[in-house]
């Protein structure tokens, strides 16, 4: 969904209840970016809503489709990798939509580390401000993000053209959730070559949940179940996460 100065400009806010959220939070995070140069340092504190699945790095699929540089399939190993989608309500930055793909361990001087290798989110500021910051490769795009009951649509697209569907349906009883059980570790790389790791750590109330359908355009986004996916994942509704200050890796 395209988001519209124009929209922004209207005097009139009494949507429905049902009215889709991206179109306001694309505009306000947009706009944020235009009218200012002001840069938003790490550490950054977020909270909202998210979706994790895990997957199993296919490494031939991997190697090929996601988004891989000649340094990244020397350095890649598979194993444990995940599909993430994030309503960030609120951050540094004002709030986002974000979807991303980790396809597994990358191997630096004998230790593994995660890598997000494709990566979008609803706002040019939160672009700008992760590459500066972390160095994560983020790029911009529009979502169409819609709740129905426990069965959340999500729908992302580039220049008018949709590139990645989801359908999640969220199940049964709620449980606490922690980053420390799933500790991820990133390392990724800046233009001039230089490694920064980052640790992010977050907690939330949890919920299993399952892919109903999902699919994407692969010379944009992989396909996530051909890279190795799980359909079941674990849901947060709230969350808060912590982006800390990325260290330099030699």
């Amino acid at each position: 969904m395209k988001a519209s100065p124009a929209t922004k400009a209207k005097p009139k806010k009494k949507a429905s209840k049902s009215a889709l959220k991206s179109p306001k939070k694309a505009i306000d995070t947009g706009s944020k970016s235009a009218s200012s140069k002001r840069h938003y340092p790490a550490p950054w504190s977020l909270t909202g809503e998210g979706f994790l699945f895990p997957l199993f790095g296919k490494k031939s699929y991997n190697a090929e489709m996601a988004f891989l540089d000649e340094e990244d399939r020397k350095s890649y190993k598979g194993g444990l990798g995940s599909l993430m989608l994030v309503n960030y309500e609120r951050s540094d930055v004002g709030p986002y939509y974000e979807l991303l793909y980790i396809p597994g361990n990358f191997e630096h001087k004998g230790k593994n580390y995660k890598r997000i290798t494709r990566i979008f989110v609803s706002s040019q500021t939160s672009v700008e401000e992760g590459i500066l910051n972390w160095a994560i490769p983020k790029e911009r795009a529009d979502f169409v993000w819609k709740k129905e009951g426990s069965l959340t649509k999500i729908e992302v697209s580039r220049n008018g053209k949709t590139f990645f569907k989801i359908k999640m349906r969220s199940l049964g009883f709620g449980f606490p959730v922690s980053t420390s059980i799933l500790p991820y570790v990133l390392l990724q790389k800046q233009e001039d070559g230089t490694k920064l790791s980052t640790a992010f750590i977050g907690k939330g109330k949890g919920k299993f949940c399952r892919i109903e359908s999902v699919w994407s355009d692969e010379t944009v986004f992989p396909d996530f179940i051909k890279g190795g996916g799980f359909k079941t994942g674990v849901s947060a509704d709230p969350f808060d996460l912590v982006f800390p200050v990325a260290e330099k890796v030699d």
